[in-house]
């Protein structure tokens, strides 16, 4: 009775081993992290949020608007090949998935709904520590305009299926921070 005991005993302890290095490899993933700023752009002559200081160059660069609002800043870490969600303003949803790494760009998918029609779907190429933006929307009395801003680790540059055959756009470097 004690020999099939200590043989059950050391399966489990093999298994919880098993376990274990399985939780621990898949919580040693890279994760990237996606920051989503929701941005009321509007002809109001009300100049830029300050929260938007950082971003402001950018904006006015890109968009041509007198007034820029943050009206809504979410954060997400989501590993490759797995879905971010961010509800934003007016009833919108955007889903990102990062799926791999191409040099020093992160290569994903984003899709922005309307409840649960689909109002844009893309693959682009995005600099690690980049953001790209999305402009046109109507919300309220203006613009949304959404800032997507990604990092990945370093590490993160093996992980990832082999670069894809089609030319996506390339974001701008987030380096005005």
């Amino acid at each position: 009775m004690t020999e099939v005991f200590c043989r059950r005993s050391g399966i489990a302890v093999v298994l919880l081993l098993v376990a274990a290095a399985a939780v621990a490899a898949q919580t040693t993933k890279p994760q990237v992290q996606v920051k989503i700023d929701s941005v009321l752009a509007a002809d109001t002559n009300q100049g830029c949020d300050k929260q938007l200081s950082w971003l402001k160059h950018r904006l006015m660069r890109l968009f041509h608007f007198s007034t820029y609002h943050l009206v809504q800043h979410r954060e997400s870490h989501t590993g490759f090949g797995q879905t971010a969600t961010f509800e934003l303003p007016g009833g919108r949803i955007l889903h990102i998935e990062p799926m791999g790494m191409d040099g020093g760009m992160i290569r994903m998918e984003v899709m922005l709904f309307q409840g649960e029609e689909p109002m844009m779907t893309t693959d682009l190429k995005i600099m690690n520590h980049g953001i790209f933006m999305v402009g046109g929307p109507r919300y309220e009395r203006g613009t949304l305009i959404i800032s997507i801003e990604t990092e990945a680790p370093p590490s993160a540059a093996e992980v990832g299926a082999p670069p894809a055959a089609v030319s996506a756009p390339a974001a701008l470097p987030a380096s005005d921070r």
